[in-house]
């Protein structure tokens, strides 16, 4: 188990680079120079598709990396597993500065998207295959590991007297069968890949990974072939294996339901850069810009643009409202300048007609059983739809015409031109 420690990464791509050559190793070119100081240099020679990243992801730390497609979360992974190369900054893992470090020296095991099982073996000799090649299972060391596995695989299909076993291969087979009852998955040992189902594979992928017992697992959106019943099962099993192991883990995926329930933490992601760090809730609660705000959270948060007059009053062409005194000095130099207010779809609710309350147009409704979501509309107006959550029992209309009230003491703001949250000043 490690610490894992990136500071001030980069990596840039030649700008000419079509988007599937992205995907490719690039060498960093003497033309594409970058400050890995505090500035962020793009020539003309090069995109960076990832910019002055900073993160600690603890010794034992289920770390999640989220953000939208193209942002760089899986770029991040491949460069901490080595399958790429940085164009500046350092990686640490544990004590060791693995940059100059291949895949193979970094102690590190990684479950891909796609599951990557070798088509031809049986799900035992896929989840043995690192242990062979590596040595772990054992004693013996690197010395004649490759003739060994040579005469073990040739003699594994004959009768049991017949075959030749060693203590590394019997240890192999302890650790195999242990891994494989830790995942429940026993009963598959003889199968071949394309005989299992995608919740199979993707228990096989996280076995080959675990029987190294690696100092990091990365996982690169593993759940993302599944069925949504399947994911919500195997989300589960991650977690509870990851904390009976005990290993540090950084988990790719862009579905925010899954970074939410799955991390000790997250990293925000967008355009290559970092957007925030922090607990689950925290993010949820007191996000740091609009966009995190806008990504974390199902249904997103809603936005309307207000206009801020001294000492506490919050005008829109709609309603109007004044704010609790602890907002004084944090908006006191917007005063007369348009704010961006955000507000979530659960602190949205039905009211009685009130210059306070907001009136919108019913223009969809989403019945789920324990909750009903509506979508609704402003009069005159080609905004955005607001989202709103109201109880399953109320009912509702389409183009029934409903008053909404906001949860003063839940509000949000966001300065327009940089998108940087507002914060109370007693509480930053």
């Amino acid at each position: 188990m490690a610490q894992v420690v990136l500071e001030n990464v980069y990596k840039s791509f030649p700008a000419a680079a079509k988007a599937e050559a992205v995907a490719s190793v690039v060498a960093p070119s003497p033309l594409a120079a970058v400050d890995i100081q505090d500035k962020q240099v793009e020539s003309p020679h090069q995109v960076n598709v990832l910019r002055r990243i900073n993160l600690t992801v603890n010794d034992g730390e289920f770390m999640v990396l989220v953000g939208p497609s193209g942002c760089g979360k899986s770029t991040l992974l491949r460069l901490i597993a080595g399958l790429e190369e940085m164009t500046g900054g350092n990686i640490w893992v544990g004590d060791a500065l693995v940059n100059d470090l291949p895949p193979k020296a970094r102690d590190i095991a990684m479950v891909f998207q796609n599951y990557a099982l070798y088509p031809h073996m049986s799900v035992y000799d896929n989840i043995a295959f690192g242990l062979r090649r590596t040595g772990r299972g054992g004693q013996g060391g690197h010395r004649g590991i490759w003739a060994e596995n040579l005469v073990v695989g040739m003699t594994r299909n004959l009768p049991k007297p017949l075959r030749y076993t060693t203590d590394r291969e019997r240890n192999v087979d302890k650790r195999v069968k242990t891994v494989a009852s830790l995942l429940q998955i026993e009963h598959l040992l003889n199968r071949l890949p394309k005989q299992l189902s995608g919740g199979q594979k993707q228990r096989v992928a996280l076995g080959r990974a675990i029987s190294r017992n690696p100092q990091v697992f990365l996982m690169d959106e593993p759940l993302s072939n599944l069925d949504a019943k399947l994911r919500a099962e195997t989300r589960a099993q991650i977690v509870k294996l990851q904390r009976q192991l005990g290993t540090t883990t950084i988990y790719v995926t862009h579905d925010q339901t899954e970074a939410m329930t799955m991390g000790d933490r997250i990293a925000v992601m967008d355009k290559g850069q970092l957007q925030q760090v922090a607990h689950p809730l925290e993010l949820y609660n007191r996000p740091a810009t609009k966009f995190v705000a806008e990504f974390i959270g199902s249904p997103p948060m809603n936005f309307l643009q207000v206009e801020f007059h001294a000492p506490l009053f919050i005008f829109h062409p709609l309603f109007r409202f004044t704010l609790p005194e602890v907002w004084e000095m944090a908006l006191k130099k917007y005063e007369r300048q348009p704010l961006i207010l955000g507000i979530r779809p659960e602190h949205l609710s039905l009211g009685e007609a009130a210059p306070t309350n907001l009136p919108v147009q019913v223009d969809l409704i989403e019945a789920l059983g324990n909750e009903t979501y509506l979508s609704v509309s402003t009069p005159n107006s080609s905004a955005a739809a607001i989202q709103v959550r109201i109880p399953p029992d109320r009912a509702v209309s389409i183009g029934e015409q409903i008053w909404l009230s906001l949860a003063i003491d839940k509000l949000h703001f966001f300065d327009p031109d940089t998108g940087l949250a507002i914060r109370i000043m007693d509480k930053s």
